[in-house]
């Protein structure tokens, strides 16, 4: 954490979240929430798929995730790369055997998310974690955006 950057007790409460962002953002948002692809590459048998993301509740960009799905997870479990606008972590928790690495601290500079969030901050506060399927892995990266405290605090 960078000094003079507290990190909110609401943003804690997301960041440290165990269970899937999308119940818990499905909860608070009821028949509002809404997940957006914004970009999908690949698969490409050299490299790795990139799969670009937000979860809204309504209009409100609340939550940006990146997955990157390297070649060789795509290839054993091509479902992966045929997600369309289906939530990843809802279908992973159905796997059997899906196993996923404590999560990793950061602030993501604001130009990592790919769309204009309006906020004072240069950064947004993320996440990041492997899932390890079988013998593979695929990583992902979740940003908390300003959209999360208008949600939570009922303003839509």
């Amino acid at each position: 954490e960078e000094a003079g950057a507290p990190l909110p007790p609401l943003m804690h409460s997301w960041l440290t979240e165990s269970g899937l962002l999308t119940a818990r953002l499905r909860a608070l948002c009821a028949d509002q929430f809404r997940l957006e692809v914004l970009n999908q590459s690949g698969p490409d048998p050299d490299t790795a798929t990139r799969r670009q993301i937000i979860l809204c509740c309504g209009n409100e960009p609340c939550i940006y995730a990146e997955t990157v799905i390297p070649a060789a997870t795509s290839a054993e479990f091509p479902w992966l790369s045929q997600l369309g606008d289906e939530p990843l972590g809802e279908r992973l928790s159905s796997q059997p055997d899906v196993r996923r690495s404590p999560f990793r601290y950061r602030q993501l500079p604001k130009t990592s998310v790919p769309i204009d969030v309006q906020t004072t901050a240069g950064f947004f506060w993320a996440r990041s974690s492997d899932f390890h399927l079988a013998e593979t892995a695929l990583t992902v990266t979740e940003a908390f955006l300003p959209g999360i405290v208008t949600c939570e605090n009922g303003k839509l």
